[in-house]
């Protein structure tokens, strides 16, 4: 089993509710993704709610049989098109994925 892991940081927010509604944007759009893609065992979506200097707004945690079903994931159309989706919010990005 792999766990893949993606946090989001959204760079130029000037107030702190546009950070929360693009975090909640990304929810609505993400977060359908587990009954969309089969292959998904389990699938989160989730908003940071205690802002540090190293936190990050909004995580996907995911988990897959194989690399070769989160590649399958991250190559999928309905993922392709979450992020197509995103791309106007400006954002940085950090990944993690291991074995369970």
């Amino acid at each position: 089993m792999i766990k893949h892991i993606v946090m989001f940081r959204f760079t130029n927010i000037e107030h702190n509710n546009e950070r929360l509604q693009n975090a909640i944007r990304m929810k609505n759009i993400f977060g359908p993704l587990k009954n969309k893609i089969d292959f998904i065992q389990y699938y989160e979506t989730g908003i940071n709610i205690k802002k540090t200097d190293f936190s990050y707004d909004f995580v996907i945690t995911s988990v897959y049989k194989s690399l070769e079903d989160l590649k399958a994931y991250i190559e999928h159309p309905e993922h392709q098109k979450a992020i197509y989706l995103c791309k106007d919010i400006k954002k940085e990005k950090a990944v993690v994925d291991y074995e369970l």
